[in-house]
């Protein structure tokens, strides 16, 4: 007999799994709901701060939280454009001598105000077309995106500019700007492998597969979630697969606008692309974990019911012989199944944990969003996302095969197929709910 507390769960996560109910059916961790945000969230939330936050690095897609020091130039009017800037390399400045000792200094001050920066920066800023930088050297800090408030900037530039003073560079200014740094697309493992007939919990595993229904989002901008929907080769002699899905998903509108992308070379930057996003993710991991405390709570009540039936007694009844052996049963099959659940939470939670773990892909193409097009008056809202052929197990990618879940029962699963009145072999059902 197994009891709760055999079964090496740590008492606080045993607490938290059992406080979740578990997802019903085969849901999709993402209601339709939580495709787009209000288009308020993203434009707002940094300019009703810093007015500054979209025209200090206007042209790099790097929002600016907080920039220390004196306003840099912009256009004046309604119809005014933004200055495009661009970045410069800094050449024998007095700093480099002692930047290592600087830097390490900086970095630790961050980390102890618990900062989440992605990487420190020191450049020059110059206009577009302009030879000549206005801005001889800033420290520019990049921050994880939607990380860091605007008072919590300021009270990390302070510091920042406290070290740099100490130094004997007061004058160097600080910008910290949204950021990611992707070092290589292997830095988080592939999705996992999926095979519903073999795999434990094909149900809870599924969300963190390749399998169609994929759960994607923008890396930049993980909480606009959508999904990807059929798998494309790219042509009969390119070994490229891309996955097709919405435009307003790899660009949302309301931080893109709706100008449509193309990745023509492969000097451009990419917008990558996650597999499963903050909502998607959350869910994932939930589901997880109220699965495990349904099976707790099921474990306890067959053990309170093996305790009723007590030990096994010569001449007893035979149907308390019966339900004990039944009760038995099912508590060794709850075990495995948690064991095996607890094995995918421990696997998603240490490995999966940030979208920049979960990156599969670039949007190779985003169509610009129109409506009414053509003869047939069809909404055109379509993207490709190509996928890093290195973060994809290739071996078991299952392509365009579709995973119905466990909500089915053969027989009705059949029925939906509208088959004949003869009832399918089981070779033949087993290869339709396969494909």
């Amino acid at each position: 007999m197994s009891s709760i507390s055999s079964l090496n769960l740590d008492k606080w996560f045993a607490a938290a799994c059992l406080a979740i109910p578990e997802q019903v059916g085969n849901q999709s961790p993402l209601s339709h709901s939580e495709t787009l945000v209000s288009p308020t969230t993203i434009p707002t939330r940094l300019t009703d701060r810093y007015a500054n936050a979209y025209s200090d690095f206007y042209g790099s897609d790097t929002p600016c939280v907080f920039k220390s020091g004196p306003e840099w130039p912009v256009r004046k009017g309604p119809e005014a454009q933004g200055i495009i800037r661009e970045a410069r390399p800094v050449y024998r400045h007095a700093i480099g001598p002692t930047w290592l000792s600087i830097g390490t200094s900086i970095y630790q001050g961050l980390d102890s105000m618990g900062v989440m920066w992605t990487s420190i920066n020191p450049l020059a800023y110059a206009n577009e077309r302009e030879a000549r930088p206005f801005c001889s050297l800033i420290l520019s800090i990049g921050v994880r995106p939607h990380s860091l408030l605007y008072d919590d900037a300021v009270a990390a530039a302070d510091v920042v500019k406290k070290i740099l003073a100490g130094a004997g560079f007061p004058n160097i200014e600080v910008a910290f700007v949204q950021s990611v740094v992707t070092h290589s697309v292997a830095v988080g493992p592939k999705p996992l492998s999926f095979d519903p007939l073999l795999d434990d919990v094909p149900d809870l595993r599924k969300p963190f597969t390749t399998t169609l229904g994929l759960s994607i989002a923008p890396l930049k901008y993980p909480h606009f979630e959508g999904t990807g929907a059929l798998y494309y080769r790219l042509g009969r002699d390119d070994k490229r697969t891309a996955i097709l899905t919405c435009a307003h998903v790899t660009c949302p509108p309301p931080v893109y606008g709706n100008m449509g992308m193309t990745r023509k070379n492969t000097s451009q930057p990419r917008e990558e692309v996650v597999a499963l996003g903050n909502g998607g993710y959350n869910n994932a991991v939930k589901a997880i974990v109220g699965h495990i405390g349904h099976l707790l709570c099921s474990i306890n009540i067959w053990n309170n019911e093996l305790d009723r039936l007590g030990e096994f007694v010569e001449g007893e009844n035979p149907k308390v012989t019966k339900r004990r052996k039944e009760h038995l049963k099912s508590v060794a099959k709850a075990t495995k199944t948690l064991e095996e659940a607890k094995a995918l939470h421990g696997d998603v939670t240490n490995h999966r944990t940030y979208p920049e773990q979960r990156v599969i892909g670039f949007v190779l193409h985003s169509e610009k969003i129109e409506v009414s097009v053509g003869p047939n008056k069809f909404t055109q809202d379509w993207a490709l996302i190509e996928l890093y052929d290195e973060k994809i197990d290739w071996v078991t990618f299952r392509g365009n095969q579709v995973y119905v879940g466990m909500s089915f029962s053969i027989s009705l699963f059949a029925s939906l197929l509208y088959l004949s009145s003869h009832f399918p072999s089981p070779v033949f059902l087993s290869s339709v709910l396969a494909n």
